[in-house]
């Protein structure tokens, strides 16, 4: 198994219990709290909804999703009961409502729910994040039906910047891209090391970073470098997504990255104006 799908299978098999464990460690680092507020909540409001989707398509079906419905799904995923919250997404999705819409109008909305609970302090940290653990499950079920990529695929990998912890985002842009047509992939990188490892393996032509705040650009700008530097593709465009940059869009050019996006299908535009450009100076 090669180094990308062994992630890949690492990440599938991370379980509830193993992100109780990881949030009770988060949790004793009570000084943090309100950092990670502030992060959880600017990361919902700005990366995960994708306002620009909303304004410039209509939805697929005629079914709307009412507010009690995402009121319903937010009072699962907190309740724990993670079964019954895939059943009502999944029963949903039975009834003809898009994959698209889902996300925008149900999932999406459940998770900017979880953070403004937090932020009004009506939930704690580890309640929240699995809440959103469980939205992410979700979300991963919805996705089950297989798509297979063209076989000259642009392959595109996302990942949080190596020490970020936040995942839904990418999740959600992912999803996007899969259903573009393109080869993505997406899912923690152990450190530095192993990111390197992972884009000099094979070529990819788009790295997608995610950076929940912009207290970190020295090390986003140090390590698009070092990606440049390892990757096989000596034409890679780099990608960085997250509220820091939403709300100040030249910072990407000033870590380096080759553009930002604000939500999954800005990112997929992005992305592929940035392969034509690279296409075209291949062809020179």
């Amino acid at each position: 198994m090669d180094l990308m799908n062994a992630q890949f299978a690492l990440q599938e098999s991370w379980t509830e219990a193993d992100a109780r464990r990881a949030l009770r460690g988060r949790a004793a680092h009570a000084a943090g709290v309100e950092r990670r507020r502030h992060i959880l909540t600017r990361t919902m409001e700005l990366d995960v909804i994708p306002e620009l989707l909303r304004r410039h398509r209509a939805l697929p079906s005629g079914i709307r999703i009412a507010e009690s419905q995402v009121s319903t799904l937010t009072r699962l995923v907190l309740q724990q009961d993670e079964p019954a919250a895939l059943a009502f997404v999944l029963e949903l999705r039975s009834q003809g409502v898009a994959m698209e819409q889902l996300l925008l109008d149900l999932l999406a909305p459940a998770a900017r729910t979880l953070g403004a609970m937090w932020e009004n302090d009506t939930c704690d940290f580890t309640a929240v994040t699995s809440g959103l653990w469980r939205l992410q499950s979700a979300m991963r079920a919805l996705a089950s039906v297989e798509i297979v990529p063209p076989v000259n695929a642009p392959r595109i990998v996302l990942v949080p910047l190596p020490g970020e912890d936040h995942t839904f985002g990418l999740s959600m842009v992912y999803e996007f891209f899969r259903r573009a047509g393109w080869n993505a992939w997406t899912g923690p990188v152990e450190n530095r090391a192993a990111l390197r490892s992972l884009v000099r393996a094979r070529p990819v032509a788009v790295l997608g970073f995610s950076l929940a705040c912009d207290d970190r650009l020295d090390d986003a700008r140090a390590e698009i470098a070092a990606v440049r530097r390892a990757s096989r593709n000596p034409d890679i465009a780099i990608m960085v997504g997250g509220p820091g940059f939403t709300d100040n869009p030249a910072l990407a050019a000033a870590v380096g990255a080759d553009a930002t996006a604000r939500d999954g299908q800005d990112a997929v535009l992005q992305a592929t104006a940035l392969l034509a450009q690279a296409n075209g100076h291949k062809r020179k």
